[in-house]
């Protein structure tokens, strides 16, 4: 397996998901792709539905399990798969399509939850910062034994940067067409104030002009 992905967010969660979603791939080692989002899915959830069942630990639970969060957190990824609660012992083949949509949902069901969360089966009690650093290790993991053919991912990200500079460029363009827009309009209103300006003087003079031939008149 290559070295696992560093995420430091559930936003890089969610774009790694994107990727492996867009691009040819196929499963590494003894897991399916089914099983690999299935799982992650399942330890999200986990987070938030297990809130009301708050586990009980003795102090030395407590103790290994606050010195292995921290080791976690201090190495940034899972190196072997006996680190990882729960690791599936074995394959098991299932609807790649239902487990995309319910990683998915968990991810957003994650980000719009603001708490209580539940205890971690080994590290213990776990707030929302704590629980999103151990999810985005874990996925990093756990897509690590997925294989992007060929050069997939680079051609998803060139698309990506060329969709992004495309959005940027026409962004701008929208930009200058309303300053130009914006400013034919002003300039428009200026001659048209300046042309009742000049009617006005004009009528001030004619008027004026009409007196004084009245008074020579006299």
């Amino acid at each position: 397996m290559k070295a696992p992905q560093k995420y430091k967010s559930i936003s890089d969660v969610e774009d790694e998901l994107n990727i492996i979603i867009s691009c040819n791939r196929k499963p590494k080692y003894d897991l399916s792709i089914y099983q690999i989002m299935n799982f992650i899915a399942e330890f999200i959830e986990l987070s938030i539905q297990s809130a009301d069942q708050k586990r009980i630990f003795n102090t030395w639970h407590r103790i290994i399990g606050k010195y292995k969060f921290a080791k976690l957190m201090s190495s940034g990824f899972y190196s072997k798969a006996s680190q990882v609660y729960g690791f599936p012992s074995k394959a098991e083949s299932g609807d790649e399509k239902s487990a995309e949509m319910r990683l998915r949902t968990a991810l957003t069901a994650f980000k719009l939850h603001s708490g209580p969360f539940g205890s971690h089966p080994i590290y213990g009690d776990l707030d929302k910062k704590q629980w999103e650093k151990v999810i985005s290790i874990l996925s990093g993991f756990l897509f690590g034994y997925i294989h992007l053919e060929g050069d997939e991912k680079a051609r998803f990200l060139r698309d990506k940067e060329l969709q992004k500079e495309k959005h940027e460029k026409r962004k701008q363009d929208q930009k200058e067409s309303k300053y130009l827009s914006d400013k034919n309009s002003k300039n428009h209103k200026h001659n048209n104030r300046n042309k009742n300006r000049n009617w006005k003087n004009k009528k001030r003079h004619h008027k004026k002009d009409n007196r004084n031939q009245g008074e020579g008149a006299k």
